[in-house]
């Protein structure tokens, strides 16, 4: 069976590459440089490499290169990609801010967290994607965008947490300093909170951001909208998120989407008061984006500066993130219409 090389990190890399393939060290420089550096997934490419390595590359391994089956843009520059890989079609977001440019990933066909205001939730689970199918994703983004992608987030598809060994392989191929090399500290990694989650990233010993998408501070609130919520409670994540902050040295970012009715009023804006008190942070308000079927709805404009003026300045850093690429379905919530036939293993990809 073929090693899939975009899998590997530059360690993993070197010692297949001693121990399988029985070449020098340095070897392993020279092809993470063509794979993650320049980016070539030709073997006759690789000029450096004698044409015995390069054949023997071949009838050993593989390099992931997705088709691009569909890319749509908004009117506020935000692109949506499909992407075919190998284990089935992904959803990719590429945000522009300039001088920002954001590639936002997805790490799972589906999730299992089942958010009720979210499109993925409704797909259901379908795989976990592998840390190649990950960094894939940014490649073929990068290969169709004038600008160079700045910063990366793993907030599209799936929970990276659920999926940690490949995110983690990910996070370190997409932060080498020999490859893409986008600074740890403009790779930010989202989460729902699971048992276990944030501390595997705290064992990573980087500088990796992190978002939790915590949507109220009230636990039967949070629960209703997230059921994953149930198997970790309140008080239990604002403790593994200042054992983040207290490692690092960084806030953790709280992500919030008002929906109307379910948690836009006051008394909910005073619950994430209290919670986010002591705990570095800042807060990231976001409106809900339709999703079709579903029947929650965008609170009024009174309504959204009624919690946002609440929160500030009782919380330090409070920002009203409008939502950027809704009108191609490239909003948060919104990915997911690739893998959503639920239970349907053909992944079936719309037109």
């Amino acid at each position: 069976m073929a090693v899939e090389l975009l899998e590997l990190t530059f360690d993993q890399l070197q010692n297949w590459l001693v121990e399988d393939l029985h070449q020098k060290p340095f070897r392993a420089k020279q092809l993470f440089k063509w794979l993650h550096f320049k980016r070539i997934s030709s073997f006759d490419a690789m000029t450096n490499l004698s044409l015995k390595f390069r054949n023997q590359l071949k009838s050993t391994a593989g390099i992931t290169v997705p088709e691009q089956v569909n890319k749509v843009e908004s009117p506020d520059g935000t692109v949506k990609y499909l992407l075919q890989l190998p284990s089935g079609p992904a959803e990719s977001v590429l945000i522009p801010d300039p001088p920002r440019f954001t590639a936002c990933l997805s790490t799972q066909y589906g999730c299992r967290m089942g958010c009720k205001f979210c499109m993925t939730g409704l797909a259901g689970f379908h795989g976990n994607m592998t840390a190649g199918e990950i960094v894939a994703q940014l490649y073929a983004m990068s290969e169709t965008s004038a600008s160079r992608i700045s910063n990366v987030v793993l907030m599209g598809m799936g929970e990276p947490m659920d999926n940690w060994d490949a995110v983690a392989n990910a996070l370190e191929i997409i932060s080498d300093s020999r490859g893409i090399c986008i600074g740890q500290r403009k790779i930010t990694v989202s989460t729902v909170g699971i048992p276990g989650g944030i501390r595997k990233l705290v064992d990573m010993e980087k500088q990796y951001g992190l978002a939790v998408s915590l949507h109220s501070a009230v636990q039967r609130t949070r629960e209703m909208l997230v059921p994953a919520a149930k198997a970790i409670n309140l008080a239990e994540l604002k403790r593994d998120m200042l054992e983040y902050t207290g490692t690092t040295g960084r806030r953790v970012t709280l992500e919030y989407c008002l929906i109307q009715g379910i948690n836009d009023s006051l008394e909910e804006a005073e619950a994430l008061v209290q919670y986010s008190k002591e705990l570095p942070c800042k807060i990231n308000l976001l409106v809900y984006n339709s999703v079709p079927g579903l029947e929650w709805e965008r609170p009024s404009e009174e309504s959204i500066k009624r919690f946002t003026e609440y929160l500030y300045p009782r919380c330090s850093a409070v920002t009203l993130r409008r939502s950027r690429g809704d009108e191609v379905a490239g909003a948060c919530g919104q990915l997911g219409a690739s893998v959503l036939k639920k239970g349907d293993p053909a992944f079936t990809v719309p037109p």
